[in-house]
């Protein structure tokens, strides 16, 4: 009886994991409200009673891709987040280790996003989301103790910090999100990419690891007190407010 049940688990689970799969490609390629739980039942090859006792409705289902993509994320990220929040935590955190953290994070969010096998339909699926939809699935968020919610705080205070306390909390953001723009920008280019013969291998996200890393550190220490002047920086952070 007992083999029975786990191989009763494993078939959810796998079940499970073909219509989150699915979900997503038809959410993110097609909108929320273009795509009904039947046809995404159809093409992961389940009865429509299987999607209404797993997510008891669309909007269930909708969510449950919001958080089964975080969920696969963060392996890769908890350990560089953890690192990154003591580093915070400590008193009088040098500014180096604090861009070296930061540059470790935007790394595993590459391994995460531009990475994964499913990489591009995520993506279109996370822009979906902040698009308006009539089901207002746009609207929903995930929960304050997050993943998500914990790097975007990690992001603000260490951009914080390595401009010198200057930035009040909506500029640090939005200055991180420049930064830290290019991956969502690679990750959408993913199939274009494919198709002139540039694949996402090993060799070449390692690569692009690398160029972000560079690029990113060279933006950050300009940020920094050692690396502005403070005049140029008055200046720089006048127009960012």
């Amino acid at each position: 009886m007992r083999r029975k049940v786990k191989a009763g688990y494993a078939r959810g689970y796998e079940t499970e994991a073909r219509i989150l799969s699915v979900a997503v490609k038809l959410f993110g390629t097609r909108g929320f409200d273009s795509v009904s739980t039947r046809e995404i039942a159809d093409a992961a090859s389940v009865p429509p009673a299987s999607l209404r006792y797993y997510y008891k409705s669309k909007q269930g289902l909708y969510i449950a891709c919001l958080k089964h993509i975080q969920t696969l994320s963060i392996p890769v990220l908890e350990p560089h987040l953890q690192v990154a929040e003591e580093l915070l935590q400590a008193p009088n955190p040098d500014v180096d280790a604090v861009i070296d953290a930061y540059c470790n994070i935007l790394e595993a969010m590459i391994d995460a996003s531009i990475g994964a096998p499913d990489a591009a339909t995520t993506a279109l699926f996370m822009i979906r989301h902040d698009l308006p939809s009539t089901g207002g699935e746009s609207g929903f968020k995930v929960g304050g103790s997050t993943t998500a919610y914990r790097l975007m705080a990690c992001f603000i205070q260490m951009m914080k910090l390595i401009g010198g306390n200057e930035f009040d909390n909506q500029t640090a953001l939005i200055v991180a999100g420049l930064i830290n723009s290019p991956i969502g920008t690679m990750q959408l280019k993913r199939m274009r990419l494919a198709e002139m013969g540039w694949d996402i291998t090993p060799e070449r996200l390692l690569w692009l690891k690398q160029t972000i890393r560079f690029q990113s550190t060279a933006i950050l220490r300009a940020y920094s007190d050692k690396q502005l002047a403070p005049a140029s920086k008055h200046d720089v952070l006048q127009h960012a407010g």
